[in-house]
């Protein structure tokens, strides 16, 4: 219980990380695509699950960089956009 997943989608209901979801196991989910997952949408919808969805791009390189100990980098998304006006 309580463990925070990290990965590009949600999974399906029945397989992967819909699995852990089913049993309640997940807190907390960061990825870029939450996909078609009822009980992922159940769970977000009813406050039980705290979601950080995250640009593919900055979800990858915040794993590689992670991984090699880089505790922060930089990345442009949304430069030279309306959100970066706020």
């Amino acid at each position: 219980n309580d463990l925070v997943a990290v990965s590009n989608n949600a999974g399906v209901d029945d397989f992967g990380l819909g699995l852990l979801l089913n049993t309640r196991q997940i807190r907390r989910m960061i990825s870029s695509y939450v996909g078609e997952n009822k009980e992922f949408e159940r769970q977000y919808l009813s406050g039980e699950l705290e979601v950080e969805l995250t640009p593919q791009g900055t979800l990858a390189e915040r794993v590689r960089a992670g991984g090699a100990g880089i505790p922060a980098f930089f990345t442009p998304t949304a430069v030279g956009t309306v959100i970066q006006e706020g």
